[in-house]
């Protein structure tokens, strides 16, 4: 699958951030060689001289050494929060309309996952944890100059970073598949979690919940214990490490103190060998002990890895000027199971059509509409709204009325205008087509009212109506209502009425389903779904005359 746009350009961002705070590691890693250098400087040149002057002149370069160093680091640090800035604003409308998918999918819990996965991405390149990475790639600067003091040094340390490096992979290959499956284990049970408690009211009244309660924290018990595992390998390779660490510290002064005793080399090079073998060994340090930060990281960055590419925002492609909505080939399967919902639907209307889609329960009604108002990506096949990907059709000109309307919290006037910064006579006109305009103006507030989507300010029939007038807002050229007529009264029937024929009358095209039969009387074509294939004998080529079917 192609990576989205936004993807690659984070791809590039995270590259060019890296490639900078590499240059400046480089240059830290020479300006931490100031400290080393001064104590070798004070104990074999200071002390043995007695020269206040000598001393004054290496402290005042220490000083600056440290101070270029310190302003180094500030600046790598600068990069890492800088690429995560940019990869937040790379990703977060792609990410946010991914976890809108998959919420549509039936997968809440994943939705909900991918976005916590761009906060732990962002947080963890933010916080520095790549700066280890980078210093161990400035290592051959270190050994070079240990070499230089002495070859025992330089083989000494080599063997130390080769051991906590060693340790790291082998933490790797220890942990990476317990985290893993302990981490899908804890996004399945998220999802079932979701799905159970979907329907609060039947959970309450049937006594439901204690029994939820008790899988729930069966499953979760033994998801914690499968990370739990991981984490207690986890924690005995960087102990080991630290081992390791504490050895060489010991180890180097006692191979400095046996040099010194044969002439070898001097006591301020023992000092500083130590304290370039602490700098060295400290970032091998760091990774060990924040491999499972890694770990997550990783698995974070796979995740952003499978969103959804973005279509082509092409208005035509050559070939391809058909007018009306055509399907082609469309499949659908379910992720959450793999289920395939929809086989192979071939469709056309033309515009200034009104299609119902009617069968039983469980034949993809909901499903098919979904696809074709853009929520859902098909599987395979394409759909295109006058010759256009569905994907790529601006949203602004499909109308889309879901089974359960929800209203975000905002203003009357702001849900129907879709939060946009439209004029309020817009949304006054969308709200007179479903006749919902008398209604808000008996509001205390009127088009101030604020709602939400548990709001008792409206009634369920209300609702409908205002998503209804949602939907119509801005003269759609695809409105796709599911089940609309289900808590309309009289007057609301009549209003969905009127604004499925404003839509017709301006060339668009409406797709809905319903189960009442008064609804069907107004629609060009029926369209029978089973089991998410279409009933051949109420499909004609091209929808030119009225078919029957029953729901």
């Amino acid at each position: 699958m192609t990576p989205p746009r936004a993807l690659l350009q984070a791809r590039y961002d995270i590259a060019a951030g890296l490639g900078i705070a590499t240059v400046v590691t480089l240059f830290i890693t020479a300006a931490a060689l100031t400290v080393p250098l001064y104590d070798m400087q004070l104990y074999d040149r200071v002390l043995q001289s007695r020269n206040m002057s000598t001393l004054a002149v290496l402290s005042l370069v220490c000083l600056a050494g440290l101070v270029i160093y310190a302003l180094l680091d500030m600046l790598r640090a600068a990069a890492f929060l800088a690429v995560a800035q940019a990869l937040q604003r790379r990703l977060h409308a792609p990410v946010l309309h991914e976890a809108v998918r998959r919420g549509f999918a039936g997968l809440p819990s994943a939705g909900i996952e991918i976005i916590r996965d761009l906060s732990d991405l962002r947080g963890f390149i933010a916080s520095g944890a790549l700066a280890a990475l980078l210093d161990i790639l400035a290592a051959p600067l270190l050994l070079g100059v240990l070499y230089m003091l002495h070859p025992a040094y330089f083989w000494l340390a080599l063997g130390g970073a080769s051991a906590l490096l060693l340790f790291g992979l082998l933490g790797d290959l220890l942990t990476r598949a317990a985290v893993q499956s302990a981490s899908a284990q804890r996004t399945r049970l998220g999802n079932d979690l979701a799905r159970a408690l979907a329907d609060p009211e039947a959970i309450d009244g049937l006594g439901l919940l204690p029994a939820i309660a008790r899988r729930w924290a069966a499953r979760e018990a033994r998801a914690a214990t499968a990370l739990r595992h991981a984490h207690d390998h986890a924690h005995l390779i960087a102990g080991a490490a630290k081992l390791v660490r504490f050895a060489l510290q010991s180890g180097v002064m006692v191979l400095g103190a046996v040099l010194i005793l044969h002439h070898e080399t001097t006591p301020g090079s023992l000092m500083g060998a130590n304290l370039l073998l602490n700098k060295l060994l400290g970032p091998f340090d760091q990774l060990v002990g924040s491999w499972r930060q890694w770990l997550s990281a990783r698995a974070s960055w796979r995740r952003l890895r499978d969103l959804a590419p973005a279509q082509p925002a092409h208005p035509h492609e050559a070939g391809d000027e058909t007018a009306g909505l055509t399907l082609r080939g469309v499949t659908y399967a379910a992720p959450s199971n793999g289920r395939t919902i929809l086989h192979d639907l071939t469709l056309h209307i033309p515009p200034g059509r009104a299609v119902a889609i009617v069968g039983p329960n469980g034949a993809g009604k909901t499903t098919l509409l979904r696809l074709i108002a853009g929520v859902l990506p098909a599987t395979s096949g394409e759909l295109r709204l006058n010759g256009a990907p569905i994907a790529a059709i601006d949203r602004a000109r499909i109308g889309y009325l879901p089974q359960a309307v929800g209203l975000l919290l905002g203003s009357i006037a702001d849900n129907i205008a879709r939060f946009t910064p439209a004029a309020a006579e817009h949304a006054v006109a969308a709200a007179r087509t479903a006749a919902v305009h008398d209604l808000v103006g008996r509001m205390r507030r009127g088009y101030d009212t604020e709602v939400h989507d548990t709001s008792a300010a409206v009634s369920g029939g209300q609702r409908q109506r205002l998503g209804l007038a949602r939907a119509v807002f801005g003269g759609p050229a695809l409105l796709v209502l599911d089940e609309p007529d289900a808590s309309l009264d009289h007057a609301g029937d009549a209003a969905l009425r009127a604004a499925i024929a404003a839509v017709r009358a301006a060339g668009g095209i409406v797709v809905l389903t319903t189960h009442r039969p008064q609804l069907l009387g107004i629609v060009d074509d029926i369209i029978t779904l089973r089991a998410g294939r279409i009933d051949p004998a109420s499909q004609p080529d091209t929808l030119p005359a009225r078919t029957g079917a029953t729901a």
